[in-house]
């Protein structure tokens, strides 16, 4: 997504780059050309705008004091979740030169506005590539595809139930991880089924994703997923109600291999609304929208600082890599 960002404001003529701790890294599970710099290269001048994750927290103040800043939160739910409470102090999550927040959801936008009534908060629509994800032109196989790394305790309730029960003869388990963003697309455009595991984020992209390539989304909505998990496009499962999601995949199985006229219809209405409600046109238009208006408000602010404290800044492969052999010589484990 910050990726995508940059290119959209690139585009549109407003200066932008994605900053990494080295220049010679660059995110490559998704095909880009984004203009990409390194942080010591970073020298802040007027009018300049720095837009930071969320899971900062309390490093927000320590990176580049006096630079305008907007925080980029895709998921207000990490916001507070690993900070220690005090009673009577309010935990530094933004900083004093925070000018506003972007939120990608509406559950994320009510969230953030309720924590921060006194600073602004925007909401940008994500979008999803039809282009990319979309069903497979061969069609759909007897395939159940889910991401592992989500609610595992549950996942694995729901395997063995239809693991027990006989339920899964003739169907193949897929579960993607670690692959690129084409892959991803490849396996759920051949998927009948896409088990959702979500839970509290900002507004769970692969559910997203499983319904534009015409899967049936089964599971729980989570708290993002409230605002298009829709009955009449997806099977949505009450929140850790693993008998019932059970239930439920075992009847859309079943409606799978009846080619049930019901489920195909289902199938065309999740394709429907993903295409409608986050295309990239409208992601588009509410980023230029959004970052436009931030920078007009700090045009005329000469930032207090001109560099970028990189030692703040998440570590390459190669530099964790160096760093932990570092510490393993101190027998201290990163």
């Amino acid at each position: 997504m910050i990726y995508r960002f940059v290119d959209i404001l690139n585009a549109a003529g407003i200066n932008s780059a994605v900053v990494h701790r080295s220049k010679n890294f660059r995110c490559t599970w998704f095909a880009n050309e984004t203009i990409v710099v390194g942080g010591k290269d970073i020298r802040f001048g007027k009018g300049d705008l720095l837009v930071l994750p969320e899971w900062y927290r309390e490093l927000l103040p320590y990176l580049a004091p006096g630079v305008p800043n907007v925080v980029f939160n895709q998921n207000a739910y990490e916001t507070y979740s690993d900070v220690p409470y005090t009673r009577g102090t309010k935990a530094p999550v933004l900083s004093s030169d925070t000018i506003g927040i972007v939120g990608i959801s509406e559950d994320s936008i009510e969230y953030l506005r309720l924590c921060f009534p006194d600073v602004r908060v925007d909401g940008i629509r994500l979008s999803i590539d039809s282009d990319l994800f979309h069903p497979s032109p061969k069609g759909k196989s007897k395939t159940i595809a889910y991401m592992p790394r989500k609610r595992l305790k549950e996942l694995n309730q729901i395997l063995h139930i239809l693991e027990s029960r006989g339920s899964l003869d003739g169907w193949e388990l897929l579960p993607i991880d670690g692959a690129t963003e084409a892959e991803v697309a490849g396996y759920l455009g051949g998927a009948a089924i896409f088990i959702a595991l979500n839970e509290r984020e900002g507004i769970a992209l692969p559910s997203l994703e499983a319904m534009a390539s015409g899967c049936v989304v089964v599971g729980f909505r989570g708290s993002g997923g409230k605002e298009y998990m829709e009955p009449d496009a997806t099977v949505p499962i009450g929140d850790g109600e693993v008998a019932w999601l059970v239930a439920a995949l075992e009847l859309e199985m079943r409606r799978f291999e009846d080619e049930d006229p019901g489920q195909i219809e289902m199938s065309k209405k999740a394709i429907s609304l993903v295409s409608s409600r986050y295309s990239p046109e409208r992601e588009r238009d509410d980023v230029i929208a959004v970052f436009s208006e931030a920078l007009a408000r700090v045009a005329e602010v000469t930032p207090g600082s001109t560099h970028l404290d990189v030692k703040f800044l998440p570590p390459t492969d190669v530099e964790r890599k160096k760093i932990a052999q570092r510490l393993s010589r101190k027998n201290i484990n990163l």
